[in-house]
């Protein structure tokens, strides 16, 4: 039994990972575009080109975490090698050196690429560590719901106190701004993350390993159930993600109110805190995949109403934000709670423990649907004009006001179309756990 303390301790990892996350994910675009200086289809151009070195990076870091043999543990001792460059990286990332052209775009790269870089070494050993501290279904989802739970408290922290901190430190410099207050997140990344080290135990290591990394992978590859979470998690963090690095460019531009959006996206990340405390009794009492299913056609249905619902009074959009970001709880929630799910599935059909190369196949979907979406936001705002720093033309604002609401709307459809042909329910995953070679 996984007490309380080891439980929080679990969860505050990914409390320290969402500061690269968050970060990544609610302000990087805006740095390099309207701080940096960047254009867009450069800027996103720079995430797909991050996210092909996942591709590389990703599944070895998987792999090396499958054979990795210390007195820590297999997972543990990635949290204590990486904790700190990643801390550093994250600081170099948001600093802007006095650089121009091609010099500016290269430190953008350079650093950016090694951040997710240490992020990776740290994140997928991170993310593997559930299946290995226990094998009972409902600790899992307990630990899910955890790590869920602390890293939407900080995009809470994150969204509210970012932009105001950066005016503050910078004193009318966002460039120092951003520089100084990544500097402190660093510095809590490295500690926190320090803390899980400390925290957590891995009880369930036992188990062969595939011979190599090829069949490792291939054992991942050979799988229908594999390729259909991909396909989610890509749709998931490509377009419903979307609305979280836009809402910036609608305060600013669409609603002319650059300070609001601090406050509107907190009041989002509490709500979906609160979806994914609802997702503990949701899931106790129906399957996964059918929670999926409804949560993500609620979802779809709320984002479009969202497009309605931004040309009306504050308190409108706020709370149909909200409801959005409650939905997103869940689906988020229950995606983590379903990552264990396919490491189980290899291990029952190919006889072999691949935990790392199955997460780390599954966590690069999530990444590079976020690269993805990098791309198309970067790539519609150069082909429809956008101007950083300048008053925006219509058509511009009716296409960041479609990418807070009918484009990520897509991707919530398609999510809950998909899941109606996954096959792995509570029931199948009962009885697969049941007869996976490391089950007694």
């Amino acid at each position: 039994m996984l007490g309380r303390k080891e439980k929080l301790s679990f969860g505050i990892g990914d409390f320290a990972f969402a500061f690269t996350w968050a970060s990544v994910a609610l302000y990087l675009m805006y740095f390099y575009t309207d701080v940096f200086g960047i254009d867009p289809a450069l800027v996103g151009t720079l995430f797909l080109v991050a996210r092909l070195w996942d591709a590389v990076t990703d599944p070895v870091v998987g792999v090396l975490s499958d054979r990795t043999r210390t007195r820590f543990g297999r997972l543990r001792p990635y949290l204590l090698w990486f904790s700190l460059p990643l801390g550093i990286l994250l600081a170099l990332t948001f600093t802007t050196p006095e650089l121009t052209g091609t010099a500016k775009v290269v430190y953008a790269f350079a650093t950016y690429i090694a951040l997710m870089g240490f992020y990776t070494l740290a994140n997928i050993p991170y993310s593997a560590l559930p299946v290995s501290m226990t094998t009972d279904n409902q600790e899992r989802r307990d630990l899910s719901n955890v790590r869920v739970i602390c890293s939407y408290v900080a995009f809470v922290v994150i969204s509210y106190t970012t932009l105001p901190m950066v005016k503050t430190f910078g004193d009318g410099d966002d460039a120092l701004g951003f520089s100084l207050v990544f500097m402190l997140y660093g510095a809590i990344t490295f500690l926190v993350l320090l803390m899980t080290f400390k925290g957590v135990r891995e009880r369930h290591t036992e188990g062969e390993s595939a011979g190599s990394p090829i069949t490792s992978f291939k054992d991942v590859a050979k799988t229908k159930p594999f390729w259909l979470m991909f396909a989610i998690c890509t749709l998931i963090f490509t377009l419903m993600l979307m609305p979280d690095s836009v809402a910036i460019y609608f305060f600013k531009y669409y609603l002319g109110d650059e300070d609001g959006v601090s406050l509107f996206l907190a009041c989002g990340y509490m709500a979906l805190i609160v979806g994914v405390l609802l997702n503990q009794y949701v899931l106790s009492r129906f399957c996964k995949r059918t929670v999926m299913i409804w949560a993500n056609l609620a979802y779809a249905a709320v984002l479009s109403a969202f497009f309605v619902a931004a040309d009306m009074a504050a308190p409108v959009y706020f709370v149909v934000f909200m409801l959005i970001k409650l939905l997103a709880g869940i689906v988020a929630a229950t995606m983590w709670a379903m990552v264990g799910d396919i490491a189980d599935f290899v291990e029952y059909r190919s006889g072999r423990r691949a935990t790392g190369a199955s997460t780390s196949a599954v966590t690069f979907s999530h990444k590079f649907g976020m690269s993805v979406g990098g791309l198309l936001t970067g790539t519609l705002f150069s082909a429809f004009g956008y101007v950083p720093n300048a008053a925006q033309s219509e058509t511009v604002l009716t296409l960041i006001k479609s990418m807070m609401s009918l484009l990520p709307a897509f991707g919530a459809l398609g999510v809950a179309l998909l899941m109606v042909i996954y096959p792995l329910s509570d029931a199948a995953m009962t009885t697969i756990r049941q007869q996976k070679p490391t089950s007694n």
